[in-house]
């Protein structure tokens, strides 16, 4: 993401190497050549360094051919499940790993990569957040109380529907060939995760609720 940055003359630059592939062998060989360029979707393929010629490649998977395949969404978990408290730190975190897909295409071998770098929470309360990380589960004793980089503090007790949206980059190969990215990300939106929202009171008591059943808490 970091280096997707540089690419900012269109919206969702990509940032790709060059490599040099020699066809002579078998599979074709490649080589870095430490040159690099902006892909932007739906915009033509930059020229290739040093009078190169670029490689047209049996097939070409565009950003509605990457959004199509059955990219499968993240699992939401938060700690306590499904549960939190009032002014507390409520930790939520994504499950979600690298995928892919294979096909065949009017005789072509097609292999696609999915990986997860952007999570956009939607906390259900009209909170939302973008972040890098999937987040991470906590011990125990940290629950509601220590902040994570996907924790939310509600300011109101009641039942939230948390929604998740993940972005995954992707590139594809044809035939064993080169990995060439997909210009563009897929979005993925998770089911919505119920969280109930609590409120805690505290207070000082004396003695069990089997010496005094009408006694706070009881």
């Amino acid at each position: 993401m970091t280096l997707n940055a540089a690419c900012d003359a269109e919206p969702d630059g990509q940032l790709v190497e060059w490599i040099a592939i020699d066809s002579s062998t078998s599979p074709p060989s490649e080589t870095r050549t430490g040159d690099r360029s902006c892909l932007y979707p739906g915009s033509p393929a930059p020229e290739p360094p040093n009078g190169g010629e670029a490689a047209e490649p049996a097939v070409v998977i565009t950003l509605e051919d990457f959004q199509s395949q059955p990219i499968i969404a993240a699992a939401v978990v938060s700690e306590p499940n499904n549960f939190g408290l009032l002014g507390g730190h409520n930790n939520f975190w994504a499950d979600v790993d690298e995928q892919e897909f294979a096909f065949d295409t009017l005789g072509d071998q097609v292999l696609i990569r999915a990986w997860p770098v952007a999570y956009d929470w939607n906390y259900g309360d009209g909170a939302t957040k973008t972040t890098q990380t999937a987040g991470n589960p906590v011990p125990e004793a940290d629950w509601l109380l220590v902040e994570t980089p996907t924790s939310h503090v509600y300011g109101a007790t009641g039942d939230y529907n948390l929604v998740l949206t993940t972005r995954f980059n992707g590139d594809y190969s044809v035939n064993g060939g080169p990995w060439i990215p997909i210009a563009g990300q897929a979005a993925v939106q998770s089911e919505p995760h119920l969280v109930s929202i609590w409120r805690s009171d505290n207070r000082l008591v004396d003695g069990t609720c089997a010496e005094n059943p009408s006694a706070w808490g009881c």
